[in-house]
């Protein structure tokens, strides 16, 4: 996101750049590697248009918390994120903010809205509004090596 938005020309900061400079700096967004999503790797999209991903290249997958994003084709973006043990311990969710479709971004156990501050668990429970629903969920399934979302 482009915080430096100009206003009709006249070099001031839009309004929604100071808005997303004020909640960032409101919640104490960090910047911290260790607690922000990663983006994916060893992805191989098959013909029938769902996407495997090999577990094994990645490594923030391996604990409860760590998740891994991937940028879509669409210009959306989804994570994969390790919210329990096993295999069935990986949830796929749709990056868009339910409240206005603003791409959310980890801050440390949380999903958090630059735009207007909602925010969610790392498994897209809303915590705070203005959103009122959870994060989209994407069907997926995993076996030791290989996790397979669509």
């Amino acid at each position: 996101m482009d915080n430096h938005v100009a206003d009709s020309g006249t070099g001031q900061i839009g309004r929604r750049a100071l808005l997303c400079g004020a909640i960032a700096l409101a919640v104490g967004l960090s910047t911290d590697i260790a607690s922000a999503a990663v983006a994916a790797q060893g992805i191989k999209q098959r013909k029938d248009g769902k996407l495997d991903i090999d577990l094994s290249k990645n490594p923030a997958l391996k604990k409860v918390g760590g998740a891994i994003t991937i940028d879509l084709s669409d210009g959306s973006s989804v994570a994969v994120v390790r919210t329990a043990a096993g295999v069935k311990g990986l949830t796929v969710l749709n990056l868009s903010c339910t409240h206005n479709g603003v791409t959310v971004m980890q801050n440390g156990n949380q999903w958090l809205c630059p735009a207007h501050g909602s925010q969610f668990t790392l498994a897209g429970k809303v915590l705070q509004g203005p959103a009122r629903t959870a994060l989209l969920k994407y069907p997926s399934s995993a076996t030791l090596k290989t996790l397979t979302i669509g």
